[in-house]
């Protein structure tokens, strides 16, 4: 744990003097906005992810990014994870305003009482509007202790979330 936490830090101080952008990402998971789920969350059900995405200097097939990232949704036992992660957006490949940014983090699930450490990976791809605001596509699959605690399910999830990026910087 103390090596990742390192690791986390020495890539943080390198990108932060590298720096190009700032953005803020804003998702919703797809399904629980638009059809709801089979274990009682209806259509409409609140699962916001944030991203702040701190940029390094575009390179030959793009440029790499670490962030914190902060999930809330309103299930039962209000869910939170608070986490940190690494991921290279690739945005100089076939298609012109495209972007691919596969990306790993490690974090923190507080869910009514239960709390833990877990990781996740996710895939994004995004188009550009403009220089400021990019529409994004996200699949993510996450550890999930707190079901396996609460429910005694498959501790992993798969989410798709859509949303959009506005750069700051």
């Amino acid at each position: 744990m103390k090596k990742l936490l390192l690791l986390l830090t020495l890539v943080l101080v390198i990108n932060t003097n590298a720096q190009d952008n700032v953005s803020l990402s804003i998702y919703q998971d797809a399904r629980l906005l638009l059809v709801g789920d089979d274990i009682g969350n209806d259509a409409g059900t609140i699962n916001i992810l944030t991203r702040l995405k701190m940029q390094g200097n575009q390179n030959k097939y793009g440029y790499l990014i670490v962030y914190p990232e902060y999930e809330y949704a309103e299930i039962e036992n209000t869910y939170k994870r608070y986490s940190v992660g690494i991921g290279y957006a690739f945005n100089q490949l076939i298609l012109n305003n495209f972007e691919y940014t596969p990306s790993v983090n490690w974090g923190w699930i507080d869910r009514g009482g239960i709390n833990g450490f877990s990781f996740s990976v996710s895939n994004e791809i995004a188009y550009k509007l403009n220089d400021t605001f990019k529409l994004s596509l996200m699949a993510q699959i996450t550890e999930r202790k707190d079901l396996k605690i609460l429910y005694n399910d498959n501790a992993f999830r798969f989410s798709g979330f859509m949303g959009i990026e506005i750069n700051l910087k």
